[in-house]
């Protein structure tokens, strides 16, 4: 009995070691990659560019005039915002997976997207012309991505078991449906040019992006990554349970809050600005926890240059597979997304978390 343990110790310290190299290259292989990544999708379009041209206008000595409009004002904002928006709704489905310790969980699954899709909506159309501020589309959006994600929770946790994968699916697809039939009661009492300017943002796109908007869109971004990064040790805890981690000192209520509202921040960030790109927080910390551990202080770096890089290649493909039309990079995030979730689906078909 006593060889077994010390053969069971031994096998998972040594599997712990091979996850920590696996980490540490994996994270340097994308931190290598993230720049070329943005240097290769700024050239490429319905106009290519080659490489060193890209990097001339970048540092103010463009080839021909166009490089500079293309690269500075059309294409180098658009990928900045896809890589902000790729890893922070990566970074925000990592927390959502070990906050109710299902591996299912991601804004869009939740309906979480749907209701920061409403309150952007929902200023769109009547609170534009009341408010006339910039930050209008994420107040309300944040406001409805936090409602929602505080109702899923309460709906889907129990004090015994934490949040059942049955009902927590349940829940957000009944919360989704709810939001997405207010957005359409609003489409509905609005003008065609108004209609038309929801369906388009919800569609998700990347198009029209200044450098002004990243930058705006980098406060609510920042901000709930700082209340994710800081409590990654006790996210780490929550994912044994939270009896588990109130024993180990963790204040759970305090530490859930602030993921929750971390989490909201991330969503209403991106969705504010660019619609509704799903799945993107449900792929890639799966992907990664698969392949580097639960270890959340290093699969949080994974996951956010992980989330740029693959939100960049997305929106590059979009605009570029089909010229001169350009795919709405929501539909192309749900076209991949579905069936990785009912791949995940299947192959856990009795609903318990897994490391």
């Amino acid at each position: 009995m006593g060889n077994d343990v010390a053969s069971a110790r031994e096998s998972a310290k040594t599997e712990e070691t091979r996850r920590r190299r696996r980490a540490r290259v994996i994270l340097a292989a994308l931190l290598a990659s993230v720049v070329l990544v943005y240097l290769v999708c700024v050239s490429l379009g319905s106009s290519q560019i080659p490489l060193g041209r890209v990097w001339d206008a970048i540092l103010g000595n463009p080839y021909i005039w166009s490089d500079d409009l293309i690269v500075n004002t059309l294409r180098g904002p658009r990928v900045l915002a896809a890589a902000i928006i790729g890893a922070a709704l990566s970074l925000g489905g990592m927390a959502m997976q070990a906050l109710f310790r299902n591996p299912m969980a991601s804004p869009s699954v939740l309906g979480i997207s749907s209701g920061s899709s409403f309150g952007a909506a929902f200023y769109i159309a009547i609170g534009a012309g009341i408010w006339l501020s910039s930050w209008g589309t994420v107040i309300c959006s944040f406001a409805c991505a936090l409602a929602v994600l505080l109702l899923v929770y309460m709906l889907a946790y129990s004090k015994h078991g934490g949040t059942q994968t049955t009902v927590l699916l349940l829940a957000g697809m009944a919360v989704s449906a709810l939001f997405s039939g207010l957005t359409s009661m609003i489409e509905f009492f609005s003008d065609a040019d108004t209609v038309q300017s929801i369906v388009f943002w919800m569609l998700g796109s990347f198009d029209g992006m200044s450098w002004n908007d990243d930058l705006t869109m980098l406060v609510p971004v920042i901000a709930g990554s700082i209340l994710i990064c800081l409590n990654l040790r006790e996210l780490n805890l929550l994912t044994a349970g939270e009896a588990k981690a109130r024993n180990l000192g963790v204040n759970v209520p305090r530490v859930r809050l602030m993921l929750l509202i971390g989490s909201a921040l991330l969503v209403a960030g991106t969705v504010a600005f660019c619609g509704v790109i799903g799945f993107v927080g449900l792929i890639i910390p799966h992907a990664f926890r698969s392949i580097v551990g639960p270890e959340h202080k290093r699969l949080a770096p994974i996951c956010i240059l992980g989330g740029a890089i693959f939100l960049m290649i997305i929106d590059t493909f979009a605009r570029s597979a089909l010229p001169p039309y350009e795919l709405p990079v929501g539909t192309v995030t749900s076209v991949i997304g579905a069936p990785f979730f009912l791949w995940i689906l299947r192959s856990r078909k009795n609903m318990l978390w897994r490391t």
